[in-house]
């Protein structure tokens, strides 16, 4: 791994630990359209969609921390259920925003996909109980090598959240 990348995943994951905080913090918020699958009820309701905050399993928070690429779209799938499409500005790079999702118990994959071409993709396991917490962030390295999605996912809450 290089040094470049390197800081720039030690950077994200010291974000990640220590939260964002302060008067200069500035959110993006979904829009009121942004669940691309609302909250339905019954045996139609989809696997894998967006909820209520308090509903949720999954508390997915997405950024971008990329001056570089300043607006980026980034769309978000598990198991290729639509959670995500939307623009994200880097501001301050203390905004992420929070996606509240149903997810069921066992493996699932993440895809994220970026308007600049980064296509990621990874592996998560949900238990039978209890509420995990993850965190994509976008990021591009000053050279152009490091166009990345940084994924952190845990089972305690993130300390920006």
């Amino acid at each position: 791994m290089d040094r470049r990348r390197a800081a720039v995943l030690s950077v994200t994951a010291l974000l990640a630990a220590t939260g964002c905080t302060g008067p200069s913090d500035v959110r993006d918020s979904p829009p009121a359209s942004a669940s691309a699958n609302p909250p339905s009820s019954g045996p139609t309701a989809p696997t894998v969609r967006l909820v209520e905050e308090h509903l949720a399993d999954l508390h997915l928070w997405v950024s971008n921390q990329s001056f570089r690429d300043d607006p980026v779209v980034l769309t978000v799938s598990i198991d290729g259920t639509e959670i995500v499409d939307q623009r994200f500005t880097v501001g301050s790079q203390h905004n992420f925003v929070l996606f509240p999702v149903k997810v069921p118990p066992g493996g699932h994959v993440v895809r994220v996909v970026s308007g600049t071409g980064v296509d990621f993709q990874e592996r998560f396991t949900m238990p039978e109980g209890g509420r995990r917490y993850a965190a994509i962030g976008y990021v591009n390295a000053v050279d152009d090598r490091g166009r990345a999605i940084d994924w952190f996912f845990r089972s305690t809450p993130i300390a920006f959240a």
